[in-house]
């Protein structure tokens, strides 16, 4: 990921009041993540699987903080049991930050499959959300999606369509 893009990110996470960063690791966000680690107006917090950090982050929500949870769109279906039977049914709004893996053109044969239901799962859930494709849409739609969060108490992702731009 470029400077710029990792730059736009963190600030648009920071604008938006996010201080409680849970990630899933991934080598799409990988210079986000390690810029978060190092940021003190951050605390952030890996997890082994994405039902856990959003856990986490309803936790964080309850105690106050504004969570974000960073992770690839496989962990979307991981974390379902969370998001279905814990943040929608007691308001707890997240705002996630998702790679879009199975995307045209991604190349990773095996996962094309996932990339075919991720939209329509984001949809079932009843997540609102944005694809970007560059570092100002992401920044906006960080800062957008937040406050429609905070607002609503329902769940948010901003989707990051193929590297390409980036």
């Amino acid at each position: 990921m470029k400077k710029e893009t990792t730059q736009a990110i963190v600030e648009g996470l920071k604008e938006a009041g996010i201080n409680f960063v849970v990630y899933m690791p991934d080598s799409f966000f990988y210079d986000v993540i390690t810029t978060i680690e190092k940021d003190p107006d951050f605390t952030s917090i890996s997890v082994p699987n994405e039902s856990v950090g959003m856990c986490l982050c309803a936790g964080a929500w309850l105690g106050g903080k504004k969570p974000v949870m960073i992770m690839e769109n496989t962990g979307l279906f991981v974390a379902s049991n969370a998001l279905t039977r814990f943040h929608q049914p007691f308001d707890i709004p997240v705002l996630m930050l998702i790679s879009y893996r199975g995307d045209a053109g991604d190349g990773w044969w095996m996962i094309i499959d996932i990339g075919h239901a991720f939209e329509p799962a984001l949809k079932s859930f009843g997540i609102t959300y944005e694809l970007v494709d560059n570092p100002e849409k992401a920044k906006k739609a960080i800062q957008l999606l937040q406050t429609s969060a905070e607002v609503s108490l329902e769940l948010q992702a901003v989707v990051f369509r193929k590297e390409g731009q980036w």
